[in-house]
């Protein structure tokens, strides 16, 4: 039972760490989209580009930014409570044992 949840979270995390590297820099810029044609002679009528505010408020990279937000704090999450799940079987073991003979715990 052990080895295939193992093989199962490793590979769960092995895909988000991937993931989370493509995401690293698309997070942080605007997402493409269609553009116009740019072999038109008219202008723009009423329109004021402003680069750094559709790149600040463009919804898809703010749904990325938020996804790569939520696997990071999931993924630090899971670290902690594999840690102290890992604490607290090693204690209860210990006290079982009684006399500090059973297996080590784990090392820091």
């Amino acid at each position: 039972m052990t080895a295939p949840v193992l093989e199962a979270f490793g590979a769960a995390y092995l895909r988000l760490s991937a993931l989370l590297d493509a995401a690293a820099a698309p997070q942080w810029q605007v997402a493409q989209s269609v553009r116009p044609r740019e072999d038109t002679s008219e202008r723009s009528v009423g329109v004021t580009s402003d680069p750094t505010w559709r790149a600040a408020s463009d919804e898809r990279r703010l749904r990325l930014r938020a996804a790569v937000v939520a696997a990071e704090r999931a993924r630090a999450l899971a670290a902690r409570q594999l840690r102290a799940a890992e604490l607290n079987v090693a204690d209860a073991l210990t006290a079982l044992t009684n006399d500090g003979t059973g297996p080590p715990g784990p090392t820091e």
